[in-house]
């Protein structure tokens, strides 16, 4: 499960935000990229394609492999993210293509992050690869997900696999979360037209002022359940209605408060009776495209870290990776 949004302020700075829930962290960690990496893609055969990186990168790994990006942007002012799609993604078949087009969907954030700044340059990028169906080891399966792209300029595109097939979407609200794919989730949206932000107004029966319980009511109908179709709607509420902010510092905040939103505790939503399998929010993220920062707030830790990428070593070298902190409760002195 994952929910993540595009917001714009008065000035048209661009904010990503963006939630990771799952039942465990798979030993995720912060990660550097630097300009000069060396990436390579997994084939069946071995290495697929390669690539060197052209813009440093920060963002968040999975299982440890800091090629392996779920989240992050670079100093381009792109962002790319995967967010799960079980039942509705069906990469390409590997066999009769060039193993040097292969890429596993692990492979694909850091490719397009380090290898493009826009989302028309990424869309290009990725019709020249081959994601094919490679299954991570510990992790049973090829990772079903869809890959989605935010830029400084504000365009925003979501790629899928539909039938063996990559499709690329253009996404003008810039809302996406999980299952099905996006073009029903814009069309569920039609169900909703009748929320609004301004309270409505009273009315009368045979004599009686029947006003309304409170503020919010123009919201009453707003799906809260924790499925991706319910998510979507909801974020794409907050989004619409959020009042507008001037610049980019501002917006991060606007972010980290519709994050509050979808902020799942542990046992809130239950796969079986084992704790094990509850999916929680393991972070979240906000990502300034305009400002070059990234941001991340741990389960553990509600904190967020920051990271400015004006300021961090980008220069060619060795990848470097740190581990999310965890936070606690301190006392104070009254």
């Amino acid at each position: 499960m994952c929910t993540s949004f595009r917001l714009k302020a008065q000035d048209s700075s661009v904010v990503v935000g963006r939630t990771m829930e799952f039942p465990n962290l798979m030993e995720a960690k912060i990660t550097v990229l630097p300009r000069g990496f060396a990436g390579a893609g997994i084939a069946p055969s071995g290495t697929g394609r390669t690539w060197t990186s052209e813009h440093g990168v920060v963002g968040i790994d999975a299982f440890g492999q800091p090629g392996w990006l779920t989240d992050g942007i670079n100093e381009g002012g792109l962002y790319a993210g995967l967010l799960y799609m079980p039942g509705f993604c069906d990469y390409t078949p590997a066999q009769d293509k060039d193993p040097a087009s292969c890429l596993s969907i692990v492979n694909t954030v850091a490719f397009v992050l380090g290898t493009c700044a826009s989302v028309a340059e990424a869309t290009v990028a990725m019709s020249g690869v081959n994601v094919w169906p490679w299954t991570v080891q510990g992790f049973g399966n090829a990772p079903p997900a869809h890959l989605v792209l935010h830029d400084g300029g504000g365009a925003s595109a979501v790629i899928e696999w539909r039938d063996g097939e990559m499709a690329v979407f253009d996404n003008p609200i810039g809302v996406a979360t999980n299952s099905p794919h996006l073009d029903w989730h814009l069309l569920n949206l039609r169900n909703y037209l009748t929320l609004q932000a301004q309270n409505p107004d009273s009315i009368t029966i045979e004599g009686v002022q029947l006003p309304i319980f409170g503020q919010g009511s123009g919201m009453r109908g707003l799906p809260a359940d924790g499925s991706g179709p319910s998510r979507f709607v909801r974020a794409v509420a907050y989004v619409a209605t959020l009042r507008p902010v001037p610049n980019a510092a501002e917006l991060e905040m606007s972010a980290l408060h519709v994050l509050n939103n979808f902020d799942i505790p542990f046992g809130l939503i239950r796969a079986g009776d084992s704790p094990g399998g509850d999916d929680h929010t393991l972070w979240s993220t906000i990502s300034s495209l305009t400002g070059r920062r990234y941001a991340i707030r741990g389960y553990d830790n509600p904190t967020p870290q920051v990271i400015d990428l004006g300021s961090t070593d980008l220069t060619p070298g060795e990848p470097r990776q740190i581990p999310l902190s965890a936070g606690s409760f301190e006392a104070l002195t009254a």
